[in-house]
């Protein structure tokens, strides 16, 4: 069961719109592809074909542009092939441009597709590189068209050949036309050419007879074109020597035929590629153009934001976009309002943006769009009177609503522009609303144009029903063309009728003649009409005034941030510089207290002591950064971006004691153990990449003499089993020296348990050398004795 018939297709200008995408294709196969376009019922491949084409978008804003020159047609000239049949020259050439665009292509999809994320990617299935023959066999041409001399070896001889035997020729016919007997026989002093034989121009009426061959003559008989009969012979080795090139050249052709023969169906594949792409590229083109949005799919009903008719875009016209809606618990859309308001251009509007979405198409709408799963679609739209067949315009209408109606259910949407209107109004109205609530009981949602009153009022009885009108400016009597929702819409027969011409008198005349029911009628939805507006006045007046509250509160947070980033800044180097000042008084007092045992002065050692318990009481007194108390412990948890309140700095938690209180937090390749309440959770948004080179040495070797202990990483690791102690050594030193130049903190010297003599080698050495601040046996879970952990300076 198609999604559309043509009554339908046509009604809705779906035609018009597929030659407008034809207009934007490089290939007649992507133009057939285009006019072939039909909606797919299938969603599985309709979101895949809408995620093909939101890759495509992506690269092309990215510059990526496909390498897709026109190509024509070859699928006959592949069928002659595969048929042993010769093509010639330009057909060669037509097909070796298509093997060479279809191979850039593939080359495209296959880089760009896997890039972009996969969907384009598959359409390079089943295609193949055949950019080389491609290109043999374009060299093979000039761009006369004609074949080089290096198309093969003996072309280039053979032509040089002939052209030898044709100059030749010509010497002698020159040299013979300066004789002064021959001379006056001729009509002019030129070498001609006929029937492939160099002849002269004789004078029928020449004084002296010419012998040779007449090969033509002039349209007036003055003139005979004559081979002399001296020439004949060398005119025949001319003639032989130009068959042997074409008797070449065909030879040639034929070779490079059964060539494109040997790949007439890869090429044939790769052309059904460059069909669906370039079809795709129209449709990115035209989503461009028409600034279009690709909606959601699933569900019932449908939600169009600022939909804009499509072909009236492409035209170039100025377009009022609306909200075109119907999602439950409506069923039928009722649009009501004046002649020339945009009632059927609504009504369209929502046809081929259906049309569009359910084709892979992208309809101009805003994004957060949806449209349900509609399995088919019917529009009764224009006169449908057939007088070959005796129907009237009314009688036309209800034959193919009843057609309809035997085809309505669930999944099934019906757009019908004036239902009834040609027939009495009140007969009308009645059935009208009979057959829309018999479409609707059918599971089918509808849309539906009127003016008919009883149609607007089925809205405040069933919830089924839902009403839409078309604005309509009554000071200055101009359609807005603004669809607005959940109200019905007044016909202003008599101001269009004003703004036409119609007299004072007639229309006030008019007015008398309506009921006392449908005057009352008329004033209520004026009122409504009234109050529309000044809603939407409040509405946008509010919208700017809130629009203005946010752009404040943005540059507010912004500045905030700023400040809070500066702050932390500032705190980070205070304790840094602190960290800094601690250890320099660790080393002084460690000084100190070697220095006593060979006899200094115990009040040195007592002071400096004492100034390094007044660093750590600084430390501890460092102004902390205002933040929101704590995470529970049930709030972080192990992966969590957190900083440590006290020691300064970012890290990650690796694991959490909740009995004990206590977080494993890693700074970079460190890690410590502090009490739950000294980190801060951090949110995702402040994560940094770990500092590189020094930089990340200073911060690392900070945490280290802070009491971090320091993490093994395979970049900080070195492994000497298996070696000689001297070569060990050396690497070892080599090793260190490149983890102290970077500024690293620590570094993990693998040797083993053996003999001993390894480790024995290693510490002796890490005892005289100059990098290491102190070095120790790793721990259990380090590797235990053989394991050195060194510290650096």
């Amino acid at each position: 069961m198609e999604f559309l018939d043509d009554k339908t297709a046509a009604h809705l200008g779906w035609e018009e719109l597929l030659g407008r995408l034809s207009q934007l294709v490089l290939t007649p196969l992507g133009a057939a592809a285009c006019r072939r376009l039909r909606p797919l019922d299938d969603l599985g491949r309709l979101r895949r074909r809408q995620e093909r084409l939101e890759q495509l978008c992506r690269l092309l804003d990215q510059g990526e542009d496909p390498p897709l020159e026109p190509v024509e047609d070859v699928r006959g000239e592949l069928e002659r092939a595969a048929k042993h049949g010769v093509l010639d020259g330009e057909a060669v050439r037509r097909v070796a441009r298509a093997l060479v665009v279809t191979s850039r292509l593939r080359g495209y999809l296959l880089r760009q597709g896997h890039r972009a994320g996969g969907a384009l990617t598959d359409l390079a299935r089943g295609t193949h590189d055949l950019l080389s023959l491609g290109r043999d066999l374009l060299q093979a041409f000039s761009e006369s068209g004609e074949l080089r001399d290096s198309a093969s070896a003996e072309l280039g001889p053979l032509r040089r050949t002939a052209r030898a035997v044709a100059e030749g020729l010509r010497l002698r016919l020159e040299g013979m036309m300066r004789k002064p007997s021959l001379a006056a026989c001729l009509s002019d002093t030129y070498i001609t050419e006929r029937n492939e034989r160099y002849v002269l121009p004789v004078r029928a009426d020449a004084p002296y007879p010419v012998a040779g061959i007449v090969h033509d003559t002039s349209q007036t008989g003055a003139t005979l074109f004559v081979e002399p009969a001296e020439l004949v012979d060398e005119g025949n080795r001319l003639k032989l020597a130009r068959a042997a090139v074409a008797e070449h050249e065909q030879q040639i052709l034929a070779g490079f035929s059964r060539e494109i023969a040997e790949q007439a169906q890869p090429l044939r594949d790769n052309l059904a590629c460059l069909e669906k792409f370039d079809l795709l590229l129209a449709a990115a083109r035209l989503r461009r153009q028409l600034s279009g949005q690709l909606p959601q799919l699933g569900g019932r009903g449908f939600c169009l934001l600022d939909a804009r008719h499509p072909l009236m875009v492409a035209a170039g016209s100025r377009v009022v976009a609306s909200d075109l809606r119907l999602e439950e618990p409506r069923r039928c859309l009722v649009i009501s309002g004046p002649n020339a308001g945009g009632k059927t251009v609504a009504l369209k509007t929502i046809g081929l943006h259906l049309l569009m979405a359910r084709a892979g198409l992208a309809p101009p709408l805003q994004s957060g769009s949806r449209v349900g799963e509609f399995r088919r679609l019917f529009a009764v739209v224009g006169d449908e009177q057939d007088i070959g067949r005796g129907l009237s315009t009314f009688s036309a209408q209800l034959e193919r609503i009843n057609a309809i109606v035997d085809a309505a259910g669930e999944g099934v949407l019906v757009l019908i522009d004036e239902i009834a209107a040609d027939t009495e109004p009140g007969q009308g109205a009645a059935l009208a609303e009979a057959l829309l609530r018999r479409l609707i009981e059918t599971g089918a949602r509808v849309v539906v144009t009127t003016h008919f009153e009883q149609l607007k009022q089925l809205a405040y009885d069933d919830e089924r029903f839902a009403n839409a009108s078309v604005g309509f400016d009554t000071e200055a009597l101009q359609p807005t063309y603004q669809l607005h929702p959940d109200i019905p819409g007044r016909s202003l027969t008599f101001q269009i009728a004003a703004r036409l011409g119609v007299d004072g008198d007639t229309l006030e005349r008019a007015r008398q003649c309506l009921q006392k029911d449908e005057r009352r009628a008329e004033r209520m939805l004026e009122s409504l009409e009234q109050e529309r507006r000044a809603l939407q006045q409040t509405r946008r007046q509010l919208e700017r005034q809130l629009g203005q509250l946010q752009a404040e509160a943005e540059q507010h947070r912004l500045q905030a941030d700023e400040f809070a980033r500066q702050r932390r800044q500032l705190l980070d180097r205070g304790r840094v510089q602190l960290l800094e000042e601690i250890s320099s008084a660790r080393r002084q007092v460690a000084a100190l207290i070697e220095s006593l045992r060979g006899g200094a002065d115990m009040k040195t050692a007592v002071d400096a002591s004492r100034q390094l318990k007044q660093l750590q009481q600084r430390l501890q007194q460092a102004p902390a950064e205002e933040a929101p108390p704590p995470a529970p412990a049930g709030e972080i948890k192990p992966g969590d971006l957190v900083r440590l309140v006290k020691l300064g700095g970012e890290g990650t938690v690796l694991g959490m004691d909740e009995r004990a209180g206590m977080v494993s937090v890693s700074l970079g390749v460190m890690r410590t153990r502090v009490p739950l309440e000294q980190v801060e959770r951090l949110p995702p948004r402040r994560r940094r990449r770990p500092a590189a080179g020094p930089e990340r040495g200073a911060a690392e070797a900070a945490g280290e003499r802070a009491g971090v202990e320091p993490v093994r990483s395979p970049d900080n690791t070195i492994d000497l089993r298996g070696r000689r102690a001297d070569e060990a050594v050396a690497l070892l030193d080599k090793f260190l020296d490149e983890l102290f130049a970077a500024g690293r903190p620590a570094a993990f010297v693998v040797h083993g348990h053996g003999t001993g003599a390894l480790r024995a080698a290693v510490r002796e050495y890490l005892a005289a050398s100059p990098y290491p601040r102190h070095f120790r046996a790793g721990l259990p879970e380090e590797g235990g004795d053989g394991v050195t952990v060194v510290v650096l300076k």
